[in-house]
């Protein structure tokens, strides 16, 4: 299997991955500004809520690898420095998030009041510089134009609405996952 495919097929089994935590998750959770209420929904369904946090962290996982491998294609027809640059980025984007479900999962309340938002902030912009630097790469490799400009110009969108609307942090692991589809199956087909 060439890398173009391995990471296209990991990129696609990121966002399923995603799909199913998203669909196991309790429901209501997002839909009430009350934490305490919150907080009841997930201790009502525990295991599901857990089992949920895990395939979150096992998307970004795949994710990650997933752009990983695209690295290791695009760098030799790229700048070297641009892809690796963005692998690198979404490696470290990767741990504060991980960090920082296990701390979602073990203390919801805490984490809806704040207490781990420097982890998860941390996450959301290197995620954004890494989708922006593989846009670049994109557009360096000598792929299509749409593609590289759909990535930054989406990137920098959103970087911008995240800066004005910090509400909006939690649409950025949306962003990602779309993207990635979008990228995955672009490398399927070409």
């Amino acid at each position: 299997m060439d890398t173009q495919r391995l990471s296209a097929i990991l990129l696609i089994a990121g966002f399923a991955v995603l799909m199913v935590a998203w669909l196991i998750g309790p429901r209501g959770i997002y839909q009430t500004p009350d934490l305490q209420r919150r907080v009841r929904i997930i201790e009502e369904y525990k295991t599901r809520w857990n089992i949920a946090q895990s395939l979150i962290v096992l998307s970004l996982l795949l994710t990650t690898s997933g752009f990983f491998v695209l690295n290791t294609q695009l760098y030799t027809v790229a700048n070297a420095w641009v892809p690796t640059l963005g692998a690198v980025a979404f490696i470290f984007a990767f741990i504060p998030a991980a960090l920082f479900l296990y701390r979602q999962t073990t203390d919801p309340l805490g984490s809806y009041e704040g207490a781990y938002s420097g982890m998860e902030t941390l996450y959301y912009w290197l995620a954004l510089a890494a989708l922006l630097l593989f846009g670049i790469a994109f557009l360096q490799a000598g792929l299509p134009v749409w593609l590289g400009y759909v990535t930054v110009g989406a990137t920098l969108l959103f970087g911008i609405v995240f800066l004005v609307n910090s509400g909006a942090r939690f649409l950025t692991p949306g962003l990602v996952v779309v993207l990635s589809l979008v990228i995955a199956i672009f490398l399927l087909r070409q």
